[in-house]
């Protein structure tokens, strides 16, 4: 195994600071009213290293979706792992959704508010990788569940919105400052609602 070199350390800090000082900024001022000047002042980074790491103010907006939905993607694969039991699945599914949205509330509200509207064919295909692959791990972990009758044998693409419709919807709201519950709190009752619907739907 070869160990980081420290060069590597400092351009990777570089470029997560780049990225958190462009998130507060994006989250304040919005994608277009932002500047690269403000994300500059915010992350300590030159104006050169930031185009360096990611070419554009767009670069910058594409890559903290992409690596927000990549951490989300490593989350619920996590979550999946080993799980034999439908109910007890969808639980550690949802959990570790309102889990990281509760570690992580500015890029969870960045995920959910983010328009991905206009982007280059080169962009846009990097946010559809990554949607696919956690439309696709899910589906993968989903068909013994529905060829042993045990959940709605749905359209493929309906199994995202059911299993995270509920978790997505309640957590936008939680971050607005509009729930009284505690999201970690509510994650149970989410789950068990979205594993009554996967099962009653087969009826």
């Amino acid at each position: 195994m070869h160990a980081v070199k420290p060069r590597q350390i400092r351009t990777q800090k570089r470029r997560r600071d780049i990225l958190s000082a462009s998130l507060r900024c994006f989250l304040q001022h919005g994608v277009d009213a932002a500047t690269i000047e403000q994300i500059r002042h915010g992350s300590g980074a030159s104006a050169g290293s930031i185009y360096h790491h990611f070419g554009s103010k767009q670069g910058i907006a594409v890559a903290l979706y992409v690596e927000g939905q990549q951490e989300l993607a490593e989350v619920f694969r996590n979550a999946m792992v080993g799980q034999d039991s439908l109910r007890e699945g969808i639980g550690a599914i949802i959990g570790g959704y309102c889990r990281w949205v509760a570690d992580n509330p500015d890029w969870a509200m960045y995920l959910l508010r983010v328009a991905t509207a206009d982007l280059s064919d080169t962009d846009a295909a990097a946010i559809s990788d990554i949607i696919r692959q956690i439309r696709d791990d899910l589906i993968a972990w989903l068909r013994p569940f529905a060829e042993r009758g045990e959940l709605a044998d749905l359209p493929e693409d309906l199994y995202t919105s059911v299993v995270h419709g509920g978790s997505s919807h309640f957590a936008r709201h939680w971050l607005a400052g509009r729930q009284e519950i505690e999201l970690t709190a509510a994650a149970a009752h989410l789950a068990e609602s979205t594993y009554r619907a996967l099962t009653s739907l087969r009826l």
